[in-house]
């Protein structure tokens, strides 16, 4: 049956829809793994996705702080660039340190992969704190252009807007808090 596309805020180039299954039947040859074992599969494939994720969230945190630099550094006020007052400069030092420890964990996550061994803890992490700081540091972005922040002729508005989708694909940010807990019990029972 037809299905409506879903019209999103952001990530535009994407096709977005929702697909329903009625009365399949799957030749056998053609099951991925054991019947009834599809959960762990779709699982398994978050952790070769999720740090792809993560990678995404990072150039959009990268983004953000370098257009706040750039910005921060043209615009004045009281007689000098804006990056020279202490609220800026820090608002500038906490992008570049979210930035650098999301990198951190995307990283880890793929050296474990690379390396064959499980990555699920490192995965959630790199793709929860991408995301976290995307959002933040889009957020921060905003706040360093002032009123120019919220306007579409200037890039950190739309930064802020996709932003967003990085909390809530591949698994929401409560999610990878779910996955991020169970994974670090399993080191101590």
């Amino acid at each position: 049956r037809r299905v409506r596309e879903a019209v999103v805020s952001t990530q535009s180039t994407g096709d977005t829809r929702g697909v329903t299954f009625e009365d399949v039947v799957v030749p056998a040859e053609n099951v991925v793994g054991e019947p009834g074992g599809g959960f762990k599969v779709a699982m398994r494939c978050f952790d070769k996705t999720r740090p792809t994720v993560g990678a995404m969230s990072l150039g959009l945190a990268r983004r953000a702080l370098v257009e706040a630099t750039k910005y921060s550094m043209e615009r004045k006020t009281m007689g000098k660039p804006i990056f020279m007052h202490q609220a800026v400069s820090f608002m500038r030092a906490d992008m570049a340190m979210k930035y650098e420890l999301a990198k951190l964990a995307v990283w880890r996550s793929c050296a474990d992969y690379d390396e064959g061994r499980r990555n699920t803890y490192y995965a959630s992490i790199g793709k929860l704190y991408g995301a976290i700081a995307a959002n933040e540091n889009a957020s921060n972005a905003v706040q360093v252009f002032g009123g120019n922040g919220y306007n579409k002729d200037y890039p950190v508005e739309k930064l802020m807007r996709d932003a967003k989708i990085f909390q809530i694909y591949e698994g929401t940010d409560q999610i990878q808090k779910l996955i991020i807990s169970r994974e670090h019990m399993t080191k101590y029972m």
